[in-house]
């Protein structure tokens, strides 16, 4: 056996391991049409040079660019967004904050492209299931939803009671409550940790209210419930930063203090 044809073999071994370990849709259809050329040389070098022909332009050629095209028609996700204090908000006329990172970075890594869209409308619920794949905005669930799929906490926060509450923020899911955006609050509400701090960065009126810990909790994004391997997906993502124990805290400092 010719030191080609071993090569051959050795380079298929390695592009399928590399195929395997991508996360990445675009860098795994890259593999994928390499270790074609890879297998349509070594079919030409083990005199199969029809089956080479065939390979190159069935596998490395038609193949990909069929991949290529449901990848672009598919690559963008929908993401409706509650604006919340430096978690995802607009400066400037561009989009900020410590969720906005998280997302951009997590579709970025697969290929994907994320069209952001602010949510407007009392029950943002309804947004996702009707047409978006992730729901982000400092979203605190106390609810059980059939119909989504919550990841892991992002980042920990707390629930406040602030003087006798009847309402809650929009993105904080309890029963019982009324939502209102965060702009209509008056003084009696439920609220969590950034946007108290917002409020109280910029209202000393609050400061003579009493104000209580309700509960440890966490902030969460949420993905609709066909979605699964994209949440999946995510909470892996989320993992693997929140190990990079130096990133994931410069990464929180930068955006929420």
């Amino acid at each position: 056996m010719s030191y080609s044809i071993i090569f051959l073999f050795l380079s298929l071994i390695v592009l399928s391991l590399y195929i395997l370990s991508q996360k990445s849709y675009i860098n795994v259809i890259i593999g994928y049409g390499v270790f074609s050329v890879a297998i349509s040389v070594l079919f030409f070098l083990l005199n199969a040079p029809d089956v080479a022909f065939v390979e190159i332009t069935i596998g490395a050629a038609f193949v990909v660019f069929i991949y290529l095209i449901a990848i672009k028609k598919t690559a963008e996700v929908k993401v409706y967004y509650i604006e919340t204090p430096y978690m995802i908000e607009e400066k400037e006329g561009n989009l900020y904050g410590f969720e906005y990172e998280l997302i951009k970075e997590f579709l970025e890594r697969k290929g994907l492209d994320a069209d952001f869209i602010k949510v407007d409308a009392e029950d943002p619920m309804d947004n996702i299931n009707d047409h978006g794949e992730i729901l982000a905005g400092g979203i605190i669930l106390e609810n059980n939803y059939d119909n989504i799929i919550p990841s892991d906490g992002i980042l920990l926060s707390k629930l406040y009671a602030v003087g006798q509450p009847n309402k809650i923020c929009l993105g904080i899911f309890m029963p019982n409550l009324k939502s209102k955006s965060f702009e209509d609050l008056d003084d009696d509400f439920i609220i969590d940790a950034v946007r108290l701090r917002k409020i109280v960065m910029g209202e000393e009126r609050l400061l003579s209210k009493k104000i209580e810990i309700i509960k440890d909790t966490s902030y969460r994004i949420i993905f609709y419930k066909r979605d699964k391997s994209l949440a999946r997906d995510f909470n892996k993502f989320l993992e693997e930063i929140k190990s990079d124990t130096e990133y994931y805290e410069n990464l929180v400092r930068r955006y929420i203090g």
